[in-house]
């Protein structure tokens, strides 16, 4: 069946004329009327009759009209619509949550987020890294304060904890992709040896850790509100930390991409 004689019939329906659909179409009302004529032949279905003036559409057509339109937004949708896809820690994937993209946890390996952003396999990226590549633009977006993450009711830490305590205490460890190094050895100016109990493969993971043991660990302040809900808090450190950065990472290709443009500004605005 020629789709071209179901896309009149849609529209016939829609305007409730053919000369209406002619003038979208930018044909005659004659051409119109052929290619339903043509329709309701391979169909052996009449679909408009005529009342007066105007046409309206059988009970055949209505029926066919409920079953073509979702299928033809569908057809639309998968033709037109853009969908992004990007890569973000657990940190930031709650909150773009409510954005219209998928959302994946980036590779353990720096590496290979390097090699899905020159092929394309991912729209954006959004992680503690940076690269020095002339094929990948690289902005900062947001400087995450860590915390020390103590679950409520420790036995030996209350409401803040001293540099010695820190150290007292065995740690979960989160990596951070840059150069495989752990989030304190990171930020930390002067890094000691620590009891390390367990490397967490995500910081939620790392949280829940935490939350179910007297281990403690290095997480950043965004999470406050799920370290909360899992019977954690969020205690001041007692030792001078940087701000953990997050870039956003994307192909130059995507630079002056009206879609791309847009979608990098829906994620700023989010993450503010």
């Amino acid at each position: 069946m020629d789709l071209n004689l179901l896309h009149t019939f849609m529209k016939v329906h829609e305007l409730g004329s053919y000369t209406k659909a002619g003038e979208f179409f930018q044909i005659s009302q004659a051409a119109v009327s052929m290619r339903i004529k043509q329709l309701e032949q391979e169909l052996g279905q009449s679909l408009f009759i005529r009342k007066g003036r105007s046409i309206e559409a059988t009970a055949h057509a209505n029926y066919m009209m409920s079953k073509l339109e979702p299928a033809a937004n569908l057809v639309s949708e998968a033709l037109f619509k853009t969908h992004h896809k990007i890569y973000a820690p657990d940190l930031l994937v709650y909150e773009l949550a409510k954005l219209d993209v998928d959302i994946a946890i980036p590779p353990v390996e720096q590496q290979a987020i390097f090699t899905d952003i020159r092929h394309r396999k991912v729209d954006l990226v959004l992680d503690f890294v940076t690269i020095n590549d002339a094929s990948v633009i690289s902005e900062r977006v947001s400087e995450e304060a860590v915390m020390v993450a103590v679950r409520a009711g420790h036995p030996r830490i209350a409401s803040q904890i001293s540099e010695a305590e820190f150290y007292q205490e065995r740690h979960v460890a989160f990596n951070v992709t840059r150069d495989k190094a752990d989030m304190f050895t990171w930020l930390s100016d002067a890094p000691k040896q620590r009891d390390i109990t367990h490397h967490a493969s995500s910081l939620v993971s790392m949280l829940a850790y935490v939350a179910h043991t007297d281990a403690i660990a290095i997480a950043p302040k965004r999470l406050a509100g799920i370290a909360a809900k899992l019977g954690v808090e969020l205690l001041e450190c007692p030792m001078k930390m940087k701000l953990a950065p997050i870039s956003m990472l994307y192909h130059r290709s995507f630079l002056n991409n009206n879609e791309h443009k847009q979608l990098r500004e829906r994620i700023k605005a989010q993450l503010k």
